[in-house]
């Protein structure tokens, strides 16, 4: 029989939904969002990259990582230069203070991951990512 507390789906989803709130918390203190970190980590590990590239790498559509943008670049975070080849291309990169700030929180979100994972087993969290990967797979596929 069915039962709603044993389906992976809605124990992800609660999962998820508990690290993210903890995560906020960790970084209010610093006046950034979980989403607008993400963007920045994602901007300062990448040469070059473009908000449709952002916007796949961070699962989001593309209008919602241009309000972050908007916001990130009225902060002083990051700024957009548009492609040469191709107006309808912007390009985003961190500023100095953008990078001050990822820098910064970057060990505060080490410290995050580190303290969720105490206590699981290398073996184990590399099964979990496997399976979360098949899981995502197959629901792409079914869709």
């Amino acid at each position: 029989m069915f039962n709603l507390d044993d389906c992976f789906a809605l124990i992800i989803s609660r999962s998820g939904k508990v690290f993210a709130e903890a995560l906020e918390k960790d970084l209010k203190p610093h006046n950034i969002t979980r989403p607008q970190w993400i963007a920045m980590y994602y901007i300062y590990d990448s040469t070059t990259l473009t908000q449709k590239q952002l916007a796949d790498k961070m699962a989001t559509k593309e209008p919602t990582v241009v309000r972050l943008l908007q916001k990130l670049e009225y902060e002083g975070m990051v700024r957009r230069e548009t492609s040469k080849e191709d107006k309808r291309v912007n390009f985003i990169y961190l500023t100095e203070s953008g990078t001050k700030l990822c820098v910064k929180l970057t060990p505060i979100v080490e410290k995050f991951k580190d303290n969720i994972i105490r206590g699981i087993s290398l073996d184990d969290l590399e099964i979990l990512k496997r399976s979360l990967d098949k899981m995502v797979e197959n629901a792409t596929n079914d869709v």
